[in-house]
């Protein structure tokens, strides 16, 4: 018994880690290209880098319970609901403070690394069955 519970730990832990690094090489890839939209149309206002900056917010929000899941199932591991609602949440709160941009490349390993311990502690809590 101990033995499955520290397996699915440990695969809640790298799933969550790999989950949170690609998610975040994302958004930060996308943002930049939103940035680089506004400064080669410097005089195009408010819209310029709109259609970047939306698809920056929108790759961020859904492709971390995409791969929460898919990470998980492919590790042969069923029932992750928690992991998968409660880490997307998490994410939605993390992904507010990097993003204000005071955050340096230290404490964004931190919070990834705490994301991802979290995750595996997650990823232990799993739906009984009713007994009847």
């Amino acid at each position: 018994m101990l033995s499955s519970r520290l397996c699915r730990w440990i695969k809640g832990v790298g799933v969550s880690a790999a989950a949170a690094h690609a998610t975040y090489w994302v958004w930060q890839s996308a943002e930049q290209w939103a940035w680089e939209a506004q400064q080669a149309n410097p005089d195009g206002g408010i819209g310029a880098g709109f259609i970047e900056s939306a698809l920056a917010v929108v790759a961020s929000v859904t492709l971390m319970p995409l791969l929460l899941w898919a990470g998980m199932r492919l590790l042969r591991e069923r029932d992750n609901h928690l992991l998968v609602t409660m880490g997307w949440a998490m994410w939605l709160v993390l992904n507010t403070q990097m993003s204000e941009g005071s955050v340096n490349r230290l404490e964004t390993e931190l919070f990834l690394a705490a994301f991802a311990v979290l995750g595996g502690f997650l990823a232990l809590f799993r739906p009984t069955a009713p007994e009847e």
